[in-house]
């Protein structure tokens, strides 16, 4: 049954990929296929193959898997004394493959013939996973030739789950080379061990992308620069990074009850998209804010608000406020990186959707660290309960610097537990 379940996938497969480019060529992002016709050997297979000693093959998504194994990949591929070979399922992600390999590649399209090329060609010694690129022909083809599969960093929802479940006999046949599975939470190995084939497989090891959080220093002499040029200096801060549309007036609304208790706090709003500015200005406007771009060359007297329309700075700003809010969390996004302010020590306000980041939304609430608020009314309410109280604002900086601490330490036990 998984076979004729793996035909009828595979017969569907190139009708799917024609409606999904169709769909782009359709769409405002067409532009995204312009560069298929160059992408096409790779698509097929038909790539440079890895010269040399058989590689460790990683597979990821898009740049931001990509990413979360920048510091796992190439230390895996060191401790086993292979070549590394990362295919991504993206350009962009290829090209960030492309800063950590010379052997970075597009992934060949789920067909069972190609993966087998592919896999034929390229010899790998063992094929990494990441997170949640189950692709069902590409995973048989592996365990038919004998290579080891990994799955790491791996998480699950509840709908992919229900379908691998509700796919018995296929998901027990593309399973079958699977070793071992390292999960990122509890809830995703619960979620993987109820799977056909895995019981008995599956540990948890953390999320890797914890462990590439770092300081950068990008931006912060231009912002000193701007506190000590500004009335600025020495006033309270309230940054709100990677914000949304329909945050905004929430995070307005809550500033500025704040600052009825809190006269001189500032507002560092840096929205998530740029090119969307216009959006915020409008509402920050008709709330009559005092507010100027970051990029203006002149910063008035009594400006309470900044708007950031340049990239890079938002760790910046962390780190010169006083309490900072994560956006995505108020919308449906599912949350941004809620760590970042962490990195200096800062309180982190969140809202109740962070289900994109819920190992560190559960890490910074248990530590006392992070704040849940949904509401103008709550964010305003928490602002003004840190702020009233010096010890409690130190002590919950440094309680959310003790939640990211706690959540590091994922690279160490994968790398062990693939190198045994």
């Amino acid at each position: 049954m998984g076979l004729i379940l793996l035909l009828i996938y595979s017969l569907l497969a190139p009708a799917i990929a024609l409606l999904y480019a169709l769909f782009f060529l359709l769409s405002p992002r067409r532009a995204l296929m312009k560069s298929l016709g160059g992408e096409l050997r790779e698509r097929l297979g038909l790539g440079a193959a890895a010269p040399g000693e058989p590689p460790v093959w990683v597979h990821a998504a898009s740049m931001g898997e990509v990413k979360a194994v920048s510091k796992f990949a190439p230390a895996l591929a060191a401790a086993l004394g292979a070549p590394l070979l990362i295919t991504a399922s993206t350009a962009s992600g290829r090209a960030e493959a492309a800063r950590l390999t010379p052997l970075a590649r597009l992934a060949p399209l789920d067909l069972y013939p190609l993966a087998v090329r592919f896999i034929a060609r390229n010899r790998p010694r063992m094929l990494v996973v990441v997170e949640t690129e189950l692709w069902p022909a590409t995973l048989y083809a592996a365990a038919r030739a004998g290579v080891p599969v990994f799955l790491v960093n791996a998480r699950l929802s509840a709908g992919t789950a229900a379908l691998y479940r509700a796919l018995g006999p296929l998901s027990r046949l593309a399973f079958s080379g699977v070793k071992q599975v390292l999960a990122q939470t509890e809830t995703d190995a619960a979620a993987f061990r109820r799977l056909p084939g895995l019981d008995g497989k599956v540990i948890v090891t953390g999320n890797l992308k914890h462990d590439q959080l770092g300081v950068s220093a990008a931006g912060q002499d231009k912002i000193k620069d701007f506190l000590e040029a500004s009335d600025w200096g020495g006033a309270r801060i309230f940054t709100a990074g990677s914000t949304h549309p329909a945050e905004e007036p929430v995070l307005i609304s809550a500033w500025l009850e704040a600052k009825k208790n809190n006269p001189g706090l500032k507002l560092v709003l840096v929205p998530r998209h740029p090119e969307r500015l216009s959006e915020t200005e409008a509402v920050l406007k008709s709330r009559g804010v005092a507010f100027v771009r970051w990029s203006a060359t002149v910063v008035p007297a009594a400006t309470d608000c900044l708007l950031v329309d340049a990239m890079g700075l938002l760790q910046a700003f962390y780190a010169v406020s006083a309490v900072c809010f994560v956006g995505g969390t108020l919308d449906a996004t599912g949350g941004h990186n809620l760590l970042e302010p962490a990195l200096f020590a800062k309180p982190v306000i969140f809202g109740p959707n962070y289900r994109s980041a819920r190992m560190a939304g559960e890490a910074l609430l248990k530590e006392n660290g992070g704040f849940l608020a949904g509401t103008a009314a709550e964010i305003s309410a928490t602002i003004s309960k840190l702020l009233d109280d010096r010890a409690y604002l130190d002590a919950s900086g440094e309680n959310a610097a003790k939640a990211l601490s706690s959540l590091k330490g994922a690279t160490a036990r994968s790398l062990d537990e693939l190198t045994k």
